[in-house]
C-alpha cells in the first residue's frame, strides 16, 4: 500500500487520531507479543466493539423517536437528546472509535486488506464527529430571550433542520456499524495471530477500566435505558409487529 494513501487514511479519523496516541506504546508492544490465549475472564475485543455497537444501536433508536416528535410537532424535551448525544461524544467517539483507528485499521491497511472500506469508514467516522456536535449544540439548554431553550427547538425551522442531523447520522451509522461486524472484525482475526489478538483484547480493557471504570457499559446502558424510558421505547415488545393474518 502505497504510504500517502496509509497516512491520509489515519489521518481522516480527525479526533479519534487520540486512540492511536494512548494505544501507540501498547500497540508496538503488541506486535512483538508472545501470548497464545487470552486470559479466561478476557472479552475478545472483537465482542467488545460489537456490544458497543449494540449500545449505539439503541441510540439511534432514541435519535429515530426524536426525529418522529420533531417532525410531528410533538413536545419534545432536548434532555433526552443532549444525553444521549454526550454519550455518543465520550464513549462511541472518544473510545470505541479510538480502539477502531488505533487498533483494528492501522492491522487491514498493513495487511492491504478492505483497504477501500477502512477508508470509507474513516471518513465517516470524521462526518460523525461533526453531526454529533451539531446534536449537542442544537439540544443544549441556554438563556433565549431570557428563557431557557434549546436552539435545535426554537423554532419550526431549527426543529427540521435538526431532524435533518439525526437522519443523516442514523442513515450513515446503520450500515457503518453493519459492515464493521460482519467483514472489518473477523478480517482483523484473519490477520492478526492467536497471541497478538489476545494482547489488543489485553490492551482495550485496561485502556477502557483506566479511563472508565470496571464496568462502564453498564453506566452506560443504565443513562440510555433511563432516556428510553422517557421516550416510552423501553418496552421492546412495542416493536413486535401484529401477528399476519394467515393466507387464505
Amino acid at each position: 500500500m502505497n504510504e500517502g494513501f496509509s497516512r491520509r487514511a489515519l489521518l481522516l479519523g480527525g479526533m479519534g487520531v487520540a486512540g492511536l496516541a494512548v494505544g501507540a506504546g501498547t500497540a508496538e508492544a503488541i506486535d512483538r507479543s508472545t501470548t497464545s490465549e487470552p486470559a479466561p475472564e478476557q472479552i475478545p475485543v472483537t465482542e467488545d466493539l460489537m456490544t458497543d455497537h449494540g449500545m449505539l444501536k439503541r441510540i439511534l433508536l432514541v435519535y429515530r423517536e426524536c426525529v418522529r416528535r420533531l417532525g410531528s410537532g410533538e413536545d419534545l424535551d432536548p434532555a433526552p437528546l443532549f444525553h444521549s448525544a454526550q454519550v455518543v461524544h465520550d464513549y462511541i467517539e472518544g473510545f470505541h472509535e479510538g480502539v477502531e483507528e488505533g487498533y483494528v485499521f492501522p492491522r487491514l491497511l498493513r495487511a492491504h486488506t478492505l483497504t477501500s472500506t477502512v477508508e470509507t469508514l474513516l471518513t465517516q467516522h470524521d462526518r460523525g464527529r461533526k453531526l454529533t456536535i451539531q446534536i449537542i449544540d442544537a439540544s443544549t439548554l441556554m438563556k433565549m430571550n431570557g428563557m431557557p431553550a434549546a436552539p435545535g427547538f426554537a423554532t419550526a425551522q431549527a426543529r427540521t433542520a435538526l431532524a435533518t442531523t439525526l437522519t443523516r447520522f442514523i442513515d450513515m451509522y446503520e450500515p457503518h456499524e453493519a459492515r464493521e461486524d460482519t467483514e472489518i472484525f473477523p478480517a482483523l482475526r484473519r490477520v492478526t495471530s492467536p497471541g497478538e489478538f489476545a494482547a489488543i483484547s489485553r490492551a482495550v480493557a485496561d485502556d477502557e477500566r483506566r479511563r472508565y471504570g470496571s464496568d462502564p457499559l453498564s453506566a452506560f446502558l443504565g443513562e440510555i435505558g433511563g432516556i428510553e424510558t422517557q421516550l416510552g421505547i423501553h418496552d421492546l415488545a412495542k416493536f413486535t409487529p401484529p401477528d399476519p393474518d394467515p393466507r387464505p
